[in-house]
C-alpha cells in the first residue's frame, strides 16, 4: 500500500486540468521511465474528436517522479511506465507498466522502439 496515494492522483489530475483548454473529451499522460531519462506522451481529445498534444508542467513531472519514489519507499515493485487517463467528469484511471523493465524498475532502452513510438505518435497527432 502506498501512503496518501490519493494525493498523488489529485496532483496529477490537477496539473493535467491546468494544461487543458475549456472543452475536451479525454486526456492522458503516458510516462516512460528509463535509467537516465523520461519520455512523456501527453495528449487530449478535443470536443470535435481531434487528438492534440498537451504541454505539461514541471509540477506534473515532479508528481509522477514523487509517486514512483513513494512506491520504492513502500517496498513496492517499481513500474517503468505509467498511464494516467482523465475524463471531464473527474473520473480517472492509472495503469502501471512493468514490461521490459530492469531490476531497478526502469524501462530498458531500445532506440528502435523509442523511434517507433514517436513516429506512431506523430502520425496520430497529425
Amino acid at each position: 500500500m502506498i501512503p496518501n496515494i490519493e494525493n498523488f492522483y489529485e496532483r496529477i489530475a490537477n496539473e493535467i486540468l491546468h494544461a487543458l483548454p475549456d472543452s475536451w473529451q479525454k486526456a492522458q499522460v503516458n510516462a516512460i521511465f528509463y535509467g537516465d531519462s523520461i519520455t512523456w506522451e501527453p495528449e487530449y481529445v478535443t470536443v470535435a474528436g481531434e487528438l492534440k498534444s498537451l504541454d505539461i508542467s514541471m509540477n506534473l513531472i515532479r508528481a509522477f517522479k514523487e509517486l514512483r519514489r513513494a512506491f520504492k519507499d513502500a517496498g513496492q515493485p517499481l513500474w517503468g511506465q505509467a498511464l494516467f487517463e482523465l475524463e471531464p467528469s473527474g473520473k480517472f484511471n492509472m495503469k502501471w507498466g512493468y514490461d521490459n523493465c530492469d531490476e531497478q524498475g526502469d524501462t530498458i532502452w531500445n532506440e528502435d522502439e523509442w523511434r517507433r513510438r514517436h513516429e506512431d505518435r506523430a502520425k496520430r497527432l497529425t
